[in-house]
């Protein structure tokens, strides 16, 4: 059976700078592949053309086409799926992934998709393949909802996958990976596990973990034999700078990671970051062994600067205090540190995002994320905004890095989140410059000393500086 899998990243390489791999996609492929299907990408990119999605799709020819959707792109699957449905009734659609798998419902309503595959879609879109390859009926396939004599099949979950160890490492070539790194600069992302136990309200870990209840665990980690087993696999094939692990906590699990660190010391001497919370992060032993090991840099979730918001909205229980101690302990080891930050939160003000700026601008992180705050379904944030009416009816965003909202915040009004947004752009040229001249950022930073802290006083003066040094440099060349 040829599967053509479609993935939609509008937006995504004008941010990151380079297409990314997707791990989802590779293990779909990779189970695909191993049971003698084939499998062919099409990765959006940029905003579909019907004319050539098409042709893309029937140069493939597949008999089945699988679409992975998160909430921010699933308006432009729906689009693409209408196409193949107009053009190629034939070809069979699916939609899996984030959004398809928390409102199962709202997508199967859609009738350019044939079939939903609701969790972990490895063996569903295995049986599938299978079924379709051998002319089956493929009504009753777990996981996989469908439309039959106008009413609709919604089979049950299947348990969870127990031992991620009996997966096949993911797919790499499925993405022209040799490009992805040469476009990336040799890093290469990886995965170690999967979900996550925390409660942040804003994060679709909580409704999925009540939507597989009962049907296995949930958090759960690959061995490290494993792991390490992939990496010298991945050593062997390509030529690897930094390795780029993406779990959500990848210090979840203390011996867990102390035995990687052990494992990953004796072996390899290429650096790698992680992500990682506060609460798994302060503890001198596993910042050590992570240095020791080759640990360049790790990524922290702050999202608010101001504590009550955090713990009372996102249920982000960390104190600031905490966070300065993780940091001090990281730095301590030579570790650089990357936040992640929102703006935009229910209950918010522009003082509060003001809040965040200033524990940042504190913290010095080698470098930073922000976005604007998204209502994804099925959490509780949205939920929230629902019964509230801060929602702006018809209103999407393709990416989470638009500088607007989708809500409309009794506390914040457009243009304190605009304002908000650039002071945190300001943010990170700041920290750019710390990175990239040590000295004018001393300079920088004397100057907002001087100015009681008014970072845009010092900006220009350090422009007005930069005009005069020009000018003196080139009447001195002119002179010589």
């Amino acid at each position: 059976m040829r599967v053509c899998l479609v993935y939609s990243d509008i937006g995504g390489v004008e941010h990151y700078g380079a297409r990314k791999y997707y791990h989802g996609l590779g293990y779909l492929s990779g189970v695909l592949k191993q049971a003698g299907h084939e499998t062919t990408l099409i990765y959006l990119q940029h905003e579909p053309v019907r004319d050539d999605f098409l042709q893309q799709v029937a140069t493939i020819a597949p008999g089945l086409a699988a679409f992975s959707s998160t909430t921010h792109q699933h308006p432009y699957v729906e689009r693409c799926a209408r196409w193949i449905k107009q053009s190629m009734p034939e070809v069979l659609t699916i939609a899996g992934g984030p959004h398809p798998t928390l409102v199962p419902e709202d997508v199967l309503a859609n009738p350019d998709f044939d079939l939903v595959c609701v969790g972990e879609g490895e063996y569903p879109l295995l049986d599938l393949a299978n079924a379709l390859q051998e002319g089956r009926d493929f009504a009753d396939i777990p996981n996989l909802w469908l439309r039959r004599g106008g009413h609709s099949i919604r089979n049950p979950l299947r348990p969870l996958l127990a031992n991620l160890d009996k997966l096949p490492f993911p797919d790499r070539e499925l993405f022209d990976f040799e490009q992805i790194l040469a476009d990336n600069d040799g890093w290469v992302d990886m995965m170690v596990g999967r979900g996550c136990p925390y409660q942040c309200s804003y994060c679709c870990n909580p409704a999925l973990r009540e939507k597989f209840k009962g049907l296995g665990r949930y958090v759960r980690f690959r061995s490290v034999d494993n792991v390490l087993s992939e990496i010298r696999f991945l050593a062997s094939r390509y030529v690897i700078k930094t390795l780029n692990f993406q779990d959500d906590v990848f210090t979840l699990d203390r011996d867990w990671t102390l035995q990687f660190s052990r494992g990953y010391e004796k072996e390899f001497d290429f650096p790698f970051w992680i992500n990682t919370r506060v609460e798994r992060i302060n503890d001198e032993q596993i910042v050590a062994a992570l240095a020791h090991a080759g640990c360049r840099g790790v990524r922290i979730g702050i999202e608010s600067g101001n504590e009550d918001l955090r713990a009372e909205i996102l249920k982000r229980r960390m104190s600031n205090d905490e966070i300065r101690h993780a940091f001090a302990l990281a730095r301590g080891y030579g570790l650089d540190i990357y936040t992640c930050n929102m703006l935009g939160i229910p209950g918010e003000t522009a003082d509060m995002i003001e809040e965040t700026i200033a524990l940042n601008r504190e913290l010095e992180p080698t470098d930073l994320q922000f976005s604007v705050f998204y209502p994804y379904p099925m959490t509780e944030l949205y939920d929230l905004s629902a019964r509230n009416g801060y929602l702006i009816e018809g209103q999407s965003l393709p990416s989470y890095y638009e500088r607007k909202s989708v809500l409309r915040l009794p506390t914040l009004s457009a243009a304190e989140l605009e304002t908000g947004y650039d002071h945190f752009q300001q943010l990170k040229s700041e920290l750019r410059m710390k990175r990239r001249n040590p000295a004018k950022y001393r300079i920088y930073k004397a100057l907002c000393f001087v100015f009681r802290g008014d970072s845009d006083k010092a900006q220009a003066v350090l422009r007005l500086l930069g005009r005069i040094r020009a000018r003196v440099t080139g009447t001195w060349r002119r002179c010589r």
